[in-house]
């Protein structure tokens, strides 16, 4: 832990994201005014997208609630491709949903959500092995069935979190899911799917 503060309270962008890294593996609910000046500084330098998305995803395993106010701009803004963007979407689902049941942050955006923010609460879905409702899962399957189609070359499938997590839902529901993943010729997300379909649980990038 004093190695995780000793990061966290360095000028250099480097060691902050090498303590938000630490942080990740090793959550902990005393660093949370930390990280909120660290990453507030962050976001007003811009210095490091890469500490930046290190510290939000460490927000998010730790539940630090104040972080939303400094993320809240970023998920307004719904940037299409911005690695920054799917660490909050990832974080901003975590910290706003009641329970591994609730989909309720997700819903409020699906009228408007593009790659990045759906492929951070896809993430999230998959990671944290939620378990949802029938008539929830048949909405996001629907919803997100193409999502990313015409996403560009060289970006990962931003499905893989939502067929991770099929894996522990109702396998007649989502069969159809993941056989169409299977062909998309995405090889992680078709791993995933493949497992899904076997209701396995697999361990995720």
């Amino acid at each position: 832990m004093e190695q995780i503060q000793d990061f966290l309270e360095s000028k250099l962008t480097g060691k902050i994201r090498k303590g938000a890294l630490l942080l990740q593996k090793k959550p902990s609910p005393e660093f949370e005014q930390l990280v909120y000046s660290c990453l507030k500084k962050e976001l007003d330098t811009n210095k490091s997208w890469e500490t930046q998305s290190e510290l939000i995803k460490a927000a998010g395993l730790c539940n630090y609630k104040s972080i939303i106010q400094l993320i809240m701009p970023i998920v307004d803004r719904n940037e299409e491709y911005d690695m920054v963007t799917i660490s909050t979407g990832l974080t901003f689902f975590r910290l706003q949903r009641r329970d591994l049941k609730d989909i309720e942050p997700l819903r409020a955006k699906l009228s408007t959500i593009k790659y990045s923010l759906g492929y951070g609460m896809l993430d999230a879905i998959g990671y944290d092995r939620m378990l949802l409702a029938e008539l929830d899962i048949k909405e996001l399957i629907s919803h997100f069935w193409d999502f990313g189609r015409n996403r560009p070359r060289g970006y990962v499938d931003p499905r893989y979190g939502l067929a991770a997590a099929c894996a522990g839902w109702e396998p007649a529901i989502v069969k159809p899911f993941l056989q169409h993943c299977i062909t998309t010729g995405d090889a992680p997300l078709k791993y995933v799917a493949e497992n899904s379909l076997k209701q396995k649980y697999v361990k995720l990038r």
